[in-house]
């Protein structure tokens, strides 16, 4: 039997995922908000209460003399740390869940033209934490490696072959954290160049945003404001020992370095995290275009040897897809 072709284009595969991120952008915004948010404020309060309380340390002592004891200090410590400890986690927690759940999500929006039930999206990650975890520690070490500068080149190639590995873990059945890898290079196999130039077309739109957020925090002032206090913070730092060792490359650090550093890598998480659903569902719709066309069979017979199945969207999903989604 000939082979159907149902390969769509690039093109169409962006332009239809910027159309259902912009249709759905409020929603997308509102389920973004804590996961990224919440890791920022989480930072801030953890380094700022702590910065606040070693630089009121000798007062503090001075009127309670019992903080001049190791056990006591830091017992103290912690508790001043943890609110925004635990702010910082469950916000990344959500941010790493939102990875699978957002394909949920697209699918959601394909099948019924809406988003919603963030719940039971959700819960397609939950359901099955212990794959997902191993996914991401998997995804982790790869990262790790690939960062460094002689595996650059191999690690952005296998960074193309392994981009699918949300979409699979989230459509495929009973598929392991391996399996995931060896599925996305299956599908990606003979279509590199095609996925490196979405993948490029996503970036040039994460840029842009990366720049409408830095011009938003200069006309709020918002930069100025921060610029302030990472200074002061920064100068708590031992820069003086850094800068004896740097000066023999003719480079110093100034606080003033350091903040705009911070300022510069805060703009570009917050425009990476709010533009995660546009990467998401445009993934989604490449995995569903590549998987339709690999699953077209040449022959009637369907191989047996294949282990993982494609999963339908829940039925509780399309069921609240009817009813009213203000909520959402």
């Amino acid at each position: 039997m000939a082979r159907v072709k149902t390969d769509k284009s690039i093109w169409l595969i962006f332009f239809e995922a910027v159309k259902i991120f912009c249709m759905n952008i409020h929603k997308f915004f509102l389920y973004m908000a804590f996961p990224v948010l919440g890791q920022i404020i989480g930072i801030f309060l953890v380094f700022g209460l702590t910065y606040w309380f070693n630089n009121n340390l000798e007062a503090a002592i001075a009127k309670y003399p019992a903080l001049n004891n190791f056990s006591t200090f830091t017992l103290v410590l912690l508790l001043l740390t943890l609110p925004g400890l635990l702010i910082l986690l469950k916000a990344l927690w959500d941010y790493l869940v939102a990875y699978g759940a957002l394909n949920s999500m697209a699918e959601g929006a394909l099948s019924t033209g809406r988003v919603y039930d963030f719940p039971a999206h959700n819960a397609v990650v939950k359901s099955r934490t212990l794959t997902f975890v191993m996914l991401w520690i998997l995804f982790g070490i790869f990262t790790a490696f690939a960062t460094f500068p002689l595996f650059w080149v191999l690690g952005g190639i296998f960074f193309i072959y392994f981009i699918l590995i949300f979409q699979v873990f989230t459509f495929e059945e009973n598929v392991s954290a391996i399996n995931c890898f060896k599925e996305s290079l299956a599908l990606i196999k003979g279509k590199f160049a095609r996925t490196a130039l979405l993948a490029c077309l996503l970036f040039v739109i994460l840029y842009l945003v990366y720049q409408g957020v830095t011009v938003l925090f200069e006309v709020c002032k918002l930069n100025a404001f921060l610029l302030k206090i990472l200074s002061d913070w920064a100068m708590s730092l031992p820069l003086d020992q850094m800068n004896f060792v740097l000066q023999k490359f003719n480079q110093l650090i100034t606080p003033e370095m350091i903040a705009k550093s911070v300022i510069s890598n805060l703009t570009f998480f917050v425009a990476l995290g709010f533009t995660l659903p546009l990467r998401s569902i445009s993934w989604t719709l490449w995995y569903k275009n590549l998987a339709a066309f690999k699953e077209q069979p040449e022959q009637k017979t369907v191989k047996k040897s294949r282990k993982t199945t494609q999963k339908k969207l829940d039925k509780n999903i399309l069921k609240r897809a009817m009813e009213d989604d203000e909520e959402y």
